[in-house]
């Protein structure tokens, strides 16, 4: 009797661990992240220069999952890749109701899959921060793949 209650237990303890290990979206990593407006020279108007933490830099090269909305998927737009956004379309940092840390620029091959405008989608992949190309976002998901969520 003893044996059954040990298995369940370790089951339990195994399912567990198997849930905690599943990624997270990461928007929040992204809360503190500050900019400074300074005047581009280049295109003749000011632009936001993004200020990292120690913290945010330390997760730059991990593996992480965004879950949002595809709000340009194509190099009409303007972007070589895929713009997910924490909010839709009508919410976004293009439209002027969010802040640039809720936008991200998603490295992926567009010929393996076509996205929907505003429609949301899950990605998961390498971190990495653009710090100073102003035709670019700041956050940029490397190697990514859908992901099922």
């Amino acid at each position: 009797m003893w044996y059954k209650l040990f298995f369940t237990s370790l089951l339990m303890l195994t399912m567990t661990l198997s849930v905690m290990a599943q990624p997270r979206n990461e928007w929040r990593l992204f809360s503190s992240l500050e900019f400074d407006e300074y005047f581009n020279e280049d295109i003749g108007t000011y632009d936001l220069k993004p200020k990292f933490t120690d913290e945010i830099l330390s997760k730059e090269g991990q593996e992480i999952v965004l879950l949002g909305y595809i709000i340009s998927s194509s190099k009409t737009d303007g972007f070589e890749n895929p713009i997910l956004s924490k909010f839709p379309f009508t919410s976004c940092y293009f439209c002027g109701n969010a802040g640039m840390e809720t936008v991200a620029e998603i490295d992926f091959d567009t010929s393996k899959s076509t996205f929907r405008m505003d429609s949301a989608y899950g990605f998961k992949g390498i971190l990495t921060f653009n710090k100073d190309n102003p035709e670019r976002l700041v956050i940029i998901l490397k190697d990514a793949e859908v992901w099922d969520f």
